[in-house]
């Protein structure tokens, strides 16, 4: 369907299935008001604009398991293909000839076969190419020594697959590190006669250095059932036609039981999703799953509000930092890489929601959004200043402003509710409970009174305290002074001349209306 027609009618739905052919641009996207997840059916994401859909709070879902057996299958078919000569034997003899002898080919027991990205396909690539006989090595820059050992793959560097590979086969996702992998730098490293494999995707061979290798005799042979431009565009004539290249259109799914297998399988996958039973397949979003427990939901608006809080404690300054560490957790452990990962989006959610900036952001677009309004976050794998707390668990996440002013708040969650238990210095707050719509905070001078007053303006104003807690710094020593931090939480909204008629008190500082919802 042209991108024309798409737009006209994506909006009406929530969710959006494509193949290899579709591209899911940001027009698409932007036109896609109610939509949560856009599905590939198949593994390769790139004709998804994924940066957009991801800034605009869609999962991006592909089947990672449907199409494995195919495209290795056909991987080694071509592998076979270039070893034997057997299409274009099969082309002499269509032709009336009988040549044996120009189809002389190799056996490919004992030869050393380069996966270059060792996922699913490459494992099974390996698994087949071991049955025959094939020495194979792996190169993959996300799997672990115990990953390979796990499953018997010889783990190598790209330069000794170069050095000692007889056949390479890619099996990598596109992207900027794979973009012309296989370039005329890289195919010079290879063992002359080296014969090339490409299943994933076009673009990871530089296809002009391979035409120029095969000419030089550098490169033996090559099979590529996926190019830059599919179909393949006119300035690819040569390559496609050099007699050293065998061409496939892009066959690597094409087999009944691989379209039955991803068809399936994305049904089944975004079904999961919206019954919120699990999030496999979800490429963009690392911490999804971690949101389904039930004890991660208070930890959750725990973060939400300290970043809303963050967001207004000093309105008048934007956050450029924002630095997030955790300890601990009884029934949820906050310190996983994907409760942190969660919790940071969280936080980024409430930040920017209450950052003045007209977002409304959500747990998948709010990272995205803050990176886009030039705020840098980050997560801290150790926090020691945490450790030897008189809580089971904490939230610390301080924040860095255009203006140099920084504040820290960290928070505790009680059974399941959550409390802010600690703001910069005054870590007595005894555990104050941000409940309701709306926070009053402040910093007064620690005297008989000061808080009366502030009781008086807000009953004038007919403004009701549900909660209130008072701290001191623990910087100062009791005296008059001292400075002390209160926090309030409202059942109604102060108005902006209550507001300003506490900011008028000489003795306030740092007076804030936090909004918390």
């Amino acid at each position: 369907m042209p991108e024309s027609e798409l737009v006209k009618i994506v909006g009406e739905y929530d969710a959006l299935v494509v193949r290899s052919a579709t591209k899911v641009t940001p027009t698409i996207i932007q036109a896609a008001k109610k939509m949560r997840i856009i599905g590939r059916a198949g593994v390769g994401i790139d004709n998804i604009d994924v940066k957009e859909a991801t800034k605009h709070g869609m999962m991006v879902m592909n089947t990672p398991g449907g199409n494995t057996v195919s495209t290795a299958q056909l991987a080694m078919s071509l592998l076979c293909s270039l070893a034997r000569n057997i299409p274009a034997a099969d082309m002499s003899v269509k032709e009336g000839k009988w040549d044996r002898k120009s189809f002389t080919g190799i056996e490919m027991s004992g030869k050393t076969l380069g996966i270059i990205g060792c996922g699913r396909i490459g494992q099974e690539v390996a698994n087949c190419a071991r049955e025959m006989g094939m020495v194979v090595k792996g190169y993959d820059p996300v799997m672990t020594a115990e990953q390979f050992a796990a499953c018997q793959l010889q783990r190598a560097t790209l330069d000794d697959i170069y050095a000692s590979a007889d056949f390479i086969t890619v099996h990598t996702p596109l992207t900027p590190e794979t973009n012309n992998l296989l370039n005329e730098t890289t195919l010079s490293k290879c063992k002359r006669g080296v014969r090339i494999i490409n299943c994933a995707r076009g673009g990871i061979v530089d296809e002009a250095a391979l035409l120029k290798m095969l000419e030089s005799g550098q490169v033996g042979g090559a099979a590529l059932d996926v190019f830059t431009s599919e179909p393949p565009k006119e300035h690819l004539r040569p390559l496609i036609a050099h007699p050293k290249l065998i061409c496939t259109p892009h066959l690597g799914a094409s087999t009944e039981e691989a379209q039955v297998n991803v068809s399936r399988d994305i049904a089944v996958q975004m079904c999961d999703v919206f019954e919120g039973k699990d999030y496999f397949g979800v490429t963009n979003v690392s911490y999804l799953m971690a949101s389904t427990q039930v004890h991660m939901k208070p930890f959750m608006q725990l973060a939400e509000t300290i970043g809303a809080m963050q967001a207004q404690l000093n309105s008048s300054a934007k956050v450029t930092q924002v630095a997030l560490k955790t300890m601990g957790g009884r029934d949820a452990n906050i310190t996983t890489k994907q409760a942190r990962q969660l919790l940071e989006a969280q936080v980024l959610k409430g930040l920017v929601k209450h950052s003045g900036l007209g977002l409304q952001p959500d747990m998948i677009s709010a990272p995205a959004m803050a990176k886009e309004a030039g705020i840098v976050s980050s997560i801290s794998e150790e926090a020691p200043e945490l450790r030897g707390s008189q809580y089971w668990n904490l939230l610390s996440v301080e924040v860095l402003r255009d203006d140099g002013t920084s504040s820290k708040v960290t928070g505790a969650v009680f059974g399941n509710q959550p409390h802010i238990v600690k703001v910069d210095d005054f870590n007595d707050l005894f555990a104050f409970k941000p409940e309701g719509n709306f926070i009053l905070t402040f910093k007064n001078e620690d005297r008989p009174g000061a808080i009366s007053e502030v009781l008086e303006i807000l009953q004038r104003a007919n403004v009701n305290i549900a909660s209130m807690n008072v701290a001191r710094s623990i910087a100062a020593a009791p005296s008059a002074t001292a400075t002390a931090l209160c926090f309030m939480a409202l059942d109604n909204d102060v108005s902006s001349a209550a507001l300003c008629a506490l900011k008028n008190l000489s003795f306030l500082h740092n007076v804030a209306k936090i909004q918390l919802q």
